[in-house]
């Protein structure tokens, strides 16, 4: 019967003694309120979980309301044995943990402030280099290395003439989530310099990499001029090589040739064909005798770039033509010839050599007919004067005219 007695007392006499110390400012349960805001935007964190434990017993749990606020309650021995409050919401934003210090104790209400809380941010992206740079296009990409707590929905490449591109400029998608993407930059223009970015965005944002500066390229061809050769009196030949069309299809090439340096298409020139590789040009049409200027082009949508030059003399156009010794000499004959070693680009209708008692004899005087063509030939002089010094010289003769070889001279018997 005591120990029933005392049982019902002891309750009573410490809930008094509690309203005693309550009734003089002393309280043995503390309500720790506070305000969760997110850190980033100022925004209140709603539904965050907010417990008190000491890491090993079950925590005691509430949730933080629309306004961010909370109340949690907290005892004395508690804040005497280490308790702390942590704040959790599972992946979305950062755990937090906040030691009470002993400003709590005995008091009513124990106001913590504002705690800032860590939630998603903007993704983290690299840039990286840009490769296989074109004259309209150019690869590049990055790597995501942090979603920022934040699922990525999107995420690829900007770029701009300005320093920094975002998304309002030209951009491209390749793909979402975290780790290493590639993507292609077209329809750039020639001869520009561009800045890329790698761009990834989340629920919160969009992140974006360092800028990376590149040059496209100029978008002209590269072209190389042959050697001349089979050089004639009113032809010759030529060509080139296009060993790079810029990024654009090459639609015209050829060479051009002009009696003045620098030669453009705005000049004579001819058309081989289009592509890259090897072409020959025949170039017809030329003056004897004179100099010409001879480039290759290449032609594509961007422009016309030109090879280096060279230079060349066309054939005057008359035979070339050597004298033989004179032999053979008496009973008023002599024998002699010559040899045609170039037609200077027309057909030798006509060799042989003339002769006189005057010096540098012409076909107007006394000649011979040896054939045509090219080559050796033997000729047979007559009705000499025995006595009489005589002037000899081959002679050939072409559409373009009569070319003379060296004289030699003798004494008929």
């Amino acid at each position: 019967m005591l120990l029933a007695v005392v049982a019902f007392v002891l309750p009573l006499l410490f809930a008094s003694c509690i309203k005693d110390l309550e009734k003089e400012g002393i309280y043995t349960t503390t309500q720790c309120i506070g305000q969760l805001t997110e850190q980033r935007t100022n925004q209140p964190v709603v539904g965050m979980k907010v417990m008190v434990t000491n890491g090993e017993q079950t925590p005691r749990i509430v949730h933080s309301l629309s306004d961010g606020s909370f109340e949690i309650s907290i005892t004395a021995e508690e804040l005497s044995k280490g308790y702390y409050l942590l704040f959790d919401a599972d992946s979305l934003y950062e755990k937090k943990q906040l030691y009470l210090d002993g400003m709590g104790y005995g008091k009513k209400t124990y106001d913590v402030g504002i705690v800032y809380i860590i939630g998603p941010e903007v993704p983290v992206v690299q840039t990286l280099a840009v490769t296989n740079i074109a004259a309209a296009s150019a690869q590049g990409g990055g790597i995501v290395t942090d979603g920022g707590k934040s699922t990525v929905s999107a995420r690829g490449l900007c770029w701009s003439t300005d320093q920094y591109p975002t998304l309002s400029n030209a951009h491209s998608v390749s793909g979402d989530g975290l780790g290493a993407f590639e993507s292609m930059m077209t329809g750039l223009n020639v001869s520009t310099t561009y800045y890329v970015r790698a761009y990834a965005t989340n629920g919160v944002g969009t992140g974006y990499g360092d800028p990376y500066a590149f040059t496209t390229l100029p978008g002209l061809p590269e072209v190389n001029t042959a050697a001349v050769s089979e050089v004639t009196a009113h032809s010759a030949l030529c060509g080139g090589e296009v060993l790079a069309d810029g990024g654009f299809a090459v639609m015209a090439r050829g060479v051009c040739w002009s009696t003045t340096a620098q030669p453009t298409i705005a000049n004579s020139h001819s058309n081989s064909g289009s592509g890259l590789g090897n072409f020959v040009c025949t170039m017809n049409g030329l003056e004897v005798g004179t100099t010409y200027y001879v480039r290759a082009y290449a032609t594509n949508s961007v422009g016309t770039v030109y090879g280096e030059q060279r230079v060349f003399t066309t054939q005057h156009g008359l035979p070339e033509v050597t004298t033989s010794e004179i032999s053979e000499v008496g009973n008023g004959m002599a024998v002699c010839g010559g040899t045609v070693t170039a037609d200077g680009g027309f057909t030798v209708l006509a060799r042989g050599v003339c002769y006189s008692t005057s010096p540098d004899p012409t076909i107007t005087s006394a000649h011979t007919t040896d054939g045509s063509g090219t080559g050796s030939f033997v000729s047979q002089l007559i009705n000499l004067s025995a006595g009489a010094t005589y002037y000899v010289r081959a002679y050939a003769t072409n559409g373009a005219g009569t070319s003379y070889g060296v004289q030699r001279v003798f004494v008929a018997e």
